[in-house]
């Protein structure tokens, strides 16, 4: 007998986690983008977004909402404390990466910390993040504030690097 999927689980889609453990769960935003949280937050998001950090000097590069979508991740164990990641090509949208500074703060950790229901939010690596939330979230609804929170981090990086985005 098999038991119920946590409450934090996306019912009917299947976990990435790749462990035995019933109680983690791991998705890649493209397994949630037509989730009905996801699709919202994806519908506000440009088709196309422009980095805001030279990929290298001269040149920037786009990136579409499916393949933003597609290295996204979010992961629990809890429901609770939540594992973010996403991979380099999206931190070029939302923090300094060649001419990183130290008085650069951490756009991502702010959007992050000024959502409803986080109690913590952190920088673990260079792409991946942990916040604590005061309630139990699914994974598609964390996966909606994930891309809230990128958006937020990408538009105020642009405005403090005085670039116009064109959307």
């Amino acid at each position: 007998m098999t038991s119920p999927p946590p409450a934090y689980a996306v019912p009917g889609v299947e976990s990435a986690d790749g462990t035995d453990d019933p109680r983690r769960v791991w998705y890649w935003g493209s397994q949630l983008a037509s989730c009905v949280p996801v699709a919202a937050v994806l519908d506000r998001v440009p088709a196309v977004l422009t980095t805001v950090e030279e990929a290298w000097p001269g040149h920037t590069l786009t990136t579409t909402r499916a393949q933003l979508c597609a290295v996204l991740g979010v992961g629990t164990g809890d429901g609770l404390l939540w594992g973010l990641s996403f991979a380099d090509e999206v931190g070029l949208l939302v923090q300094p990466y060649q001419s990183r500074q130290e008085s650069d703060p951490d756009l991502v950790v702010e959007a992050l910390a000024v959502q409803p229901d986080v109690d913590f939010a952190d920088q673990v690596d260079t792409a991946c993040f942990e916040v604590r939330m005061a309630r139990v979230h699914r994974a598609d609804e964390m996966l909606a504030r994930w891309l809230d929170t990128i958006m937020t981090a990408h538009r105020e990086f642009a405005r403090r690097r005085s670039i116009d985005l064109p959307y």
